[in-house]
């Protein structure tokens, strides 16, 4: 398993704007495709995972059909998933919504992009073995009443949201009396919504947490008490491929390759994306 504690940076809405713009659209994959070529899609909208670019720095792939690049550690991790499944890489670009319809309607054979295999999901799309297993936090304002919680029950009242159709969103529930706001659609609006006092907090997974203190050092992580933390079962942290439902084939050609590529491997890949992410250059 990765080691959990990886330094990582997010885009900030600003970055939002400009380098990661062309979500969506101009990429559309067909219904038919080569058995040799894998249509791969991903978000691109989150460092160190998967983001977006304008040249092919630092072994960025072209995005299909579009003039904008895909980077980071997801991006590898599938350039070496397709090495050693024989595979050609053919990278989409999706928000996250179209992102899991693109799969379930086989517009591409398969997603990656911090995907937690959900029971719901589970229903409409198979997945791989996980590859990756992170914990959950709340970040706040470090001049935050809650900044210095230890438990839940300290967490009481707080204004939290979330990111739209994810885990985290539900989570928020354990936390007594919270009042849940509107989910949004990325993590540069959340940390915008915090930075702007809309909301008291917003839950993310840790290494998105850490990732996003880089570049926006007036927030904190909230540093629950393991036995007074969230309780989420470990299975439910995992994230995995996620492959157009019935491909058995598939799922097993990739549960294969991801065998074959160690731990101390996608460390490295983690860390040379943490390295090359853009608030990096």
């Amino acid at each position: 398993m990765i080691r959990k504690k990886l330094v990582a940076t997010f885009l900030t809405a600003t970055l939002c704007t400009s380098l990661l713009a062309g979500c969506g659209g101009g990429n559309e994959a067909s219904d038919t495709a080569d058995s040799s070529v894998l249509r791969v899609g991903f978000e691109g909208m989150t460092v160190p995972t998967n983001w977006t670019q304008d040249t092919d720095a630092h072994g960025a792939i072209q995005i299909t059909g579009t003039e904008q690049y895909l980077c980071g550690f997801e991006v590898d991790l599938m350039k070496r998933v397709c090495e050693e499944a024989g595979l050609t890489l053919e990278p989409y670009k999706y928000e996250w919504d179209g992102l899991m319809m693109a799969v379930q309607s086989n517009k591409v054979d398969c997603a990656i992009s911090m995907i937690t295999p959900t029971e719901e999901r589970r229903a409409q799309m198979d997945f791989t073995e996980p590859y990756y297993s992170p914990d959950l936090v709340m970040v706040v304002k470090k001049d935050s009443p809650y900044a210095s919680a230890k438990s839940l029950d300290e967490l009481s009242g707080i204004k939290a949201t979330s990111m739209l159709n994810t885990l985290w969103y539900d989570v928020i529930d354990q936390i007594p009396s919270a009042s849940k706001e509107a989910a949004m659609e990325s993590v540069p609006v959340l940390v915008v919504a915090v930075n702007a006092g809309t909301v008291d907090g917003i839950l993310l997974d840790r290494p998105t947490a850490e990732g996003t203190l880089i570049s926006n050092p007036e927030l904190a992580i909230v540093e629950l008490d393991e036995e007074s933390g969230f309780e989420v079962p470990a299975e439910q942290l995992d994230v995995a491929i996620a492959v157009t439902k019935g491909n058995e084939e598939l799922v097993g050609k990739l549960n294969d390759a991801l065998e074959k590529i160690t731990d101390e491997e996608k460390n490295k890949m983690m860390d040379a994306a943490c390295q090359n992410q853009p608030l990096n250059q």
